[in-house]
């Protein structure tokens, strides 16, 4: 009987072990979605793309913040992620859409990032930010120019697929505005 009891509560355990993964399968998994077909605003040749995000930002975690309740709190969706880092999803939007080189160009359009979340001013309205700083190096990692950025997209919903949605539309927003700003540079000595 005791044999009976034991195998009994063995299997009650094993069921409650295999029935906690089932959050995991429901977890939304997000990117920038697809990009565009080709580039709508090169930048000029000769520079380099490099994208840093401080290390709370540049996680898999959907990140967003309550502006209406504790605006200084950063919190994370549980149930949806990035299928990758935003550093990562950002640099492969800005090298496609900017048509920039992968590496070893005379200049480096660094972009420096604070801030890539979504924020709810309300609990059933939220927007995309993407802000941070824009630096044109030229060669030795010379400061050759610097553009603040702030882009701000309302996101459609008050989730997560909306926030996703937003960041999207941000990044390529981002994009031409980069676009635009290189357009504006001296680059001679970028070409070569």
């Amino acid at each position: 009987m005791k044999r009976i009891a034991f195998l009994l509560s063995g299997l009650l355990i094993l069921a409650a072990c295999a029935g906690s993964g089932r959050g995991r399968a429901d977890i939304a998994i997000y990117d920038l979605g697809p990009a565009a077909a080709a580039p709508a605003t090169a930048a000029p040749p000769g520079i380099a793309l490099e994208i840093r995000l401080p290390a709370w930002l540049d996680a898999q975690a959907m990140s967003y913040r309550l502006a209406y309740a504790d605006p200084q709190r950063l919190h994370a969706f549980a149930q949806a992620r990035w299928a990758a880092s935003p550093q990562q999803l950002l640099q492969q939007r800005l090298r496609q859409q900017l048509a920039l080189t992968p590496g070893g160009a005379p200049c480096t359009l660094r972009v420096e990032l604070d801030d890539f979340s979504q924020s709810f001013a309300s609990p059933g309205s939220s927007s995309a930010l993407v802000s941070g700083e824009a630096l044109l190096l030229g060669k030795g990692r010379a400061l050759r120019a610097r553009q603040p950025l702030r882009i701000e997209v309302p996101a459609a919903s008050a989730d997560a697929a909306g926030g996703a949605a937003a960041l999207a539309a941000a990044a390529d927003r981002l994009s031409t505005t980069l676009a635009q700003w290189l357009q504006g540079q001296d680059l001679a000595a970028c070409r070569g």
